[in-house]
């Protein structure tokens, strides 16, 4: 008589994992299973894995989908159990089978070493709006640098237009410089609350260590863009403030009538009231608002950048710093943990490719 090698999971739990592994971007939706966690690969190397239970047989190869189908309606525990070849899946109504195929071997997570340093949530949080932004750039491989210096770990990012800087406090243990592709942002999304970044994989690749999982982060080829050679080293010409709230929301309307292309939007600060206009693509006004606020001067920015920028800053007020660029004027938006610096938008003549 042949016995199953069997353990019990919550079938919540596990749905869960399911759902935020990284799935492959060519090749078959396989997962690997042991009972006790779930893994896969993903596209650029990177790697995820979810604790969903105590219990541990070999680990197997499982087809994402079907499994994910089976659970779907499916409370409390299911029992699962590895018998020659086939996963026995059993909860509730439930009694199904799935054919297995062998395991996917790790790289990355399989050799977690060193630490480099531990930060909340906030840090995570910061990491996937700069890796959502780094997935924008398509002129080459999205990537962000991550630099650690004591006491706090430094994110940026670019899409060639604008550059974000995200600055989050941490306990740092070895400083250094980190370039991650975008596509590690897929493999984050399931992590939460207090994580541990560990170097690995002979220090070509990092590991994101969290409560109920990890995700092994190959780091990108080449180095991020030299972005502190950007930054203004002069004075503003001209600053722009208004309360926050207004300017989100007649930027959220300007935006309904602007140019699809580059969303232009012109700010004009001056006796004590910023005028917001949406522009056609002849340059033209077709919407306007005027604010209470206070400031000189004015520029024509791609307004859902902007949007986007003061959406990330906290606090009342919004005080935007206008400076000369080397091709078209800079508009900076910051506060103590965010910073954004936006390329304006010149004449028709050059708005191309700013959508």
């Amino acid at each position: 008589m042949l016995t199953a090698e069997r353990t019990k999971v919550e079938a919540s739990r596990l749905k869960e994992a399911l759902k935020r592994l990284t799935p492959p971007r060519y090749g078959l939706d396989y997962v690997s299973f042991d009972g006790a966690r779930v893994w896969s690969t993903g596209p650029g190397g990177v790697e995820v894995e979810a604790r969903v239970g105590e219990g541990s047989f070999p680990p197997v190869a499982l087809p994402r989908r079907p499994l994910l189908g089976l659970l779907e309606e499916v409370e409390g525990e299911v029992e699962v159990a590895l018998l020659e070849g086939r996963l026995l899946v059993r909860g509730g109504p439930l009694r199904a089978e799935l054919h297995t195929a062998p395991p996917f071997s790790l790289a990355v997570l399989e050799e977690e070493g060193e630490e480099i340093f531990r930060a909340g949530e906030d840090f995570l949080k910061a990491l996937r709006s700069a890796l959502a932004l780094g997935r924008r750039l398509t002129s080459h491989q999205g990537k962000v640098l991550v630099e650690v210096e004591e006491p706090r770990v430094r994110v940026a990012a670019t899409d060639g237009y604008r550059l974000h800087l995200y600055t989050v406090r941490a306990e740092v243990f070895r400083e250094g410089a980190y370039p991650l592709p975008a596509q590690a942002e897929e493999a984050l999304k399931g992590l939460e609350g207090e994580v541990s970044f560990r170097l690995a994989w002979d220090g070509r690749a990092l590991v994101a260590v969290a409560r109920d999982g990890r995700a092994g982060l190959p780091l990108a080829d080449g180095g991020f863009p030299p972005y502190r050679g950007v930054l203004p080293q002069v004075p503003p010409v001209g600053r722009i403030g208004a309360e926050r709230k207004n300017l989100l929301e007649a930027l959220k309307r300007a935006l309904v009538v602007a140019a699809p292309q580059n969303h232009p939007v012109r700010l004009q600060a001056g006796g004590g009231e910023v005028r917001v206009q949406a522009l056609d693509e002849a340059w033209a006004p077709v919407s306007e608002e005027v604010l209470p606020g206070e400031g000189d001067g004015e520029v024509t920015v791609n307004g859902r950048f902007l949007k986007e920028a003061l959406e990330e800053v906290e606090g009342a007020e919004a005080d935007l710093a206008l400076y000369p660029g080397p091709r078209a004027p800079l508009v900076e938006v910051r506060d103590g943990r965010f910073y954004a610096l936006i390329a304006g938008l010149l004449p028709p003549q050059n708005t191309g490719g700013q959508g």
